[in-house]
């Protein structure tokens, strides 16, 4: 099988540079990169489970499915870098060359991506220019890799470029703040090798405990195109949302702007913009988590609507949890007639992200008239977002769901990586 143009270049010139370059890794745990990049910030402690939502959102749960286990996942101490130059980078080893390199364990050190906390203030809402701004050059990274005017574009947004080589294999470009003064503004990872042609969203991160790892672990394991995570927690700020939808989960009813998943003005919804237009075939899961409680659901799923329709993406994927769940408690999908009644009201219709893939008039205001299957909102209880059995049934739901059709590697799809450029 032979890679796309695009991806071929760029995957070959990622193993070139490795050659052209003097870095030094540390142990498997550790990053290295050269001193123009700032380590990649504070780790950020989960806060404090907030109310319960009313309607469309779901929340970290307090209570535990009692069939399975949660195994407690201990936040990552952050890593401490070893720092490298690189040699001169030139011709061949351009333009991947001349990014900072960073290695190491990508699932780790993803954990420790800077999150504002709730009520901090940390997040600043960038202005219509800059967003349009941030997006297409997030466009050209996609199409055209990181050229020097797309590195110097997104550097004067407060975004640093970024290699990473995996201590697991593969390659990867991480774009995430730099600096000392982060506006919550996230972290984005593109994966030059995918497998599968998905990518993954982490919007409520830190609030929903146990997404942040768990996207983490499908990115790499699933071999997904990206992985979007918010660089805010969804009650960082006390300003509220003007889209429509509600939720009291910040304890007073109502969104706040700095909620990814119900505000678009930010760097995170510019992301999926970018990647939408780029790859309009592509499926964008958004993991959530949400309070269980004693209800029938280990999850409810969506195609960003709550109308039946028995074709929708979402009900295979509710079917294929099913195969793979271990307790007595199921997945249940808002967009299937026999499970009326018992999805409750999270069924993402208010999620930002997920009304652009649908076509919504507008993303803000208005529910989508329709589901495009290109969007999936996966709502899960504590077990599912733990590290036992059934989260293990998770990405396998997700692996069976969206097959293999790209050339990288990836659970269950046989790996044809280009090793020499065209």
């Amino acid at each position: 099988m032979s890679l796309p143009p695009l991806r071929a270049s760029l995957s070959c010139l990622l193993l070139l540079a490795a050659a052209c370059s003097n870095a030094v890794a540390g142990p498997s745990d550790a990053v290295a990169e050269s001193p123009s990049t700032s380590a990649p910030g504070t780790v950020v402690g989960t806060p404090t489970s907030p109310t319960a939502p009313v309607e469309d959102v779901g929340q970290v749960p307090t209570t535990q499915t009692p069939t399975d286990t949660v195994t407690p996942v201990e936040t990552p101490a952050t890593e401490t870098p070893v720092v490298s130059t690189p040699a001169p980078t030139t011709g061949v080893c351009s333009p991947l060359g001349s990014l900072s390199s960073l290695t190491g364990n990508l699932t780790t050190w993803l954990q420790t991506a800077p999150i504002a906390t709730a009520n901090s203030g940390g997040f600043k809402e960038p202005g219509g220019t800059e967003l349009a701004a941030f997006e297409g050059a997030f466009r050209t990274l996609l199409t055209e890799g990181p050229t020097p005017r797309v590195v110097q574009d997104l550097a004067g947004m407060g975004y640093g470029v970024s290699t990473f080589r995996n201590d697991t294999g593969g390659g990867w470009l991480v774009v995430r703040e730099q600096g000392l003064l982060s506006r919550g503004g996230g972290t984005f990872i593109i994966n030059l090798f995918p497998a599968r042609d998905l990518w993954l969203e982490a919007p409520h991160a830190d609030s929903d405990e146990g997404t942040l790892r768990q996207t983490a672990t499908q990115l790499v394991t699933l071999g997904a195109r990206a992985l979007l995570i918010t660089g805010s927690n969804r009650c960082a700020v006390t300003t509220a949302s003007p889209c429509s939808g509600t939720t009291s989960v910040c304890g007073t009813k109502g969104l706040r702007i700095s909620d990814a998943a119900h505000y678009g003005n930010n760097f995170f919804t510019a992301a999926h913009r970018a990647l939408r237009d780029t790859y309009p075939d592509a499926i964008a899961a958004s993991i959530h988590g949400m309070d269980a409680g004693d209800g029938p659901e280990a999850a409810v799923v969506s195609d960003g609507t709550s109308a039946p329709r028995p074709e929708a993406l979402s009900n295979r994927l509710r079917d294929s949890l099913n195969t793979h769940l271990t307790g007595t408690k199921k997945a249940f999908s808002c967009n299937a007639a026999d499970d009326s009644g018992k999805h409750r009201t999270l069924c993402g219709t208010s999620n930002v992200q997920g009304r652009i893939d649908n076509g919504a008039s507008d993303a803000c205001f208005a529910e989508a008239a329709a589901a495009t299957d290109r969007f999936v909102h996966l709502e899960q209880s504590a077990t599912l977002r733990g590290t036992g059995a059934s989260s293990k049934a998770v990405m396998q739901a997700l692996a069976d769901t969206v097959p293999c059709t790209l050339g990288g590697s990836g659970l269950g799809c046989p790996a044809v990586v280009a090793q020499d450029c065209p």
